[in-house]
């Protein structure tokens, strides 16, 4: 199983030379990931406590997955590769490229309080501002780019 060198996973779906074995634990990993990011939603995006920074970054994450996961769809339709289906390459990116969405949230993050701590002290802690926002976008955009990029090299 490749959790972080993505070129091999990429050769391995290329070549299909992934077991059953690793099939099942992309899969189960993946489905662990899923309800691990997807079940704290209602808590995190509550309507009564949202500002108008929440708004946005939800909205610019719906949008810049939407576009990504309709580019990924229309690779898979033009593949040149019959025998690969979607699902695999789909679950077998999503774990290197999450861990890796990660590290990039968490330095970006870093960076941008300390920027916010040193030079902008109007913006508060406490709630979503402008730099969770942009921080979130450059990860989501970074993210997705490469998800394009490699599924591309697995089904051409």
């Amino acid at each position: 199983m490749y959790i972080w060198n993505i070129n091999n996973l990429v050769m391995a779906l290329q070549e299909g030379t992934i077991s059953d074995k690793q099939k099942k634990s992309y899969r189960i990993i993946f489905w662990v990931l899923v309800a691990l990011t997807v079940l704290p939603l209602p808590v995190v995006y509550n309507p009564a406590i949202m500002n108008r920074y929440d708004v946005i970054d939800l909205i610019l994450y719906i949008f810049i997955n939407a576009i990504a996961i309709y580019l990924l769809i229309s690779i898979y339709k033009k593949r040149s590769r019959k025998d690969l289906g979607f699902f695999l390459p789909f679950v077998g990116l999503m774990i290197p490229l999450f861990l890796r969405n990660i590290l990039w949230s968490i330095l970006l993050t870093i960076i941008g309080y300390t920027y916010i701590g040193l030079f902008a002290p109007y913006h508060s802690f406490e709630e979503t501002n402008i730099i969770d926002v942009i921080i979130t976008a450059i990860v989501e955009i970074a993210m997705n780019i490469m998800f394009v990029h490699y599924f591309k090299k697995i089904y051409n």
